[in-house]
């Protein structure tokens, strides 16, 4: 349980960034290394319509997997140990970043300078946030180019893209590894940790403007 909500917060902090899809890097891959170790912590793959973020943990080993798929209005967090993944509904076209005061995140979101990160200008941006009643501060460093932060820092851990390809990744990574079950049972459990929070939330980005 503690994996999936680490990767639905994984999934409210891509929506954050949405802003910066529009960029001329259209399609990549990335690492995101933890600056402090130089251990990778997440790996990216990213088109216009679809995102691939690979979490893991200080020991090497998968803590997340989510595939956000803009072109089916889905996201998909792969649960390996049970070859099982939950489904729950994403609309870009539809969200903006107050979306998410509707839901179990409240965000206020500032620019608070600009910054050079791996050769590329980018702006640096605060976010104080409350979730799920406990508050944090972020700051994140958005280059115009990408469509993800090319660092973050937050819980005391800074990450920085490294490793960075242009070009089309692989098409097998947006997909559902074969053989794994949709698990229903785990998508209620997690609306009901969440207090429905969840399905308000995402109700409210698939709703009209």
């Amino acid at each position: 349980m503690k994996t999936l909500l680490k990767s639905f917060v994984c999934f409210l902090v891509l929506c954050m960034a949405a802003p910066a899809l529009a960029g001329p890097v259209k399609e990549y891959t990335a690492d995101m290394v933890d600056v402090a170790s130089g251990k990778v912590m997440q790996k990216l793959a990213v088109t216009p319509d679809k995102i691939y973020s690979e979490n893991f943990d200080d020991k090497g080993k998968r803590a997340a997997l989510t595939i956000i798929r803009m072109d089916q209005k889905k996201m998909y967090t792969v649960m390996e140990d049970s070859k099982s993944y939950m489904e729950v509904p994403f609309n870009k076209d539809k969200f903006t970043p107050s979306d998410l005061g509707k839901g179990m995140m409240q965000t206020k979101r500032e620019k608070v300078g600009e910054e050079t990160v791996s050769g590329y200008k980018a702006d640096k941006y605060r976010t104080t946030a409350k979730i799920m009643g406990m508050g944090t501060t972020s700051y994140e460093w958005i280059a115009p180019e990408f469509a993800m932060p090319v660092r973050t820092e937050a819980g005391g851990k800074t990450l920085e893209m490294r490793n960075i390809k242009t070009g089309r990744p692989d098409a097998a990574l947006f997909e559902i590894p074969q053989g794994y079950k949709r698990n229903t049972e785990m998508e209620q459990m997690m609306k009901g940790v969440m207090g429905g929070q969840m399905e308000q939330m995402m109700k409210g980005m698939m709703g009209g403007r």
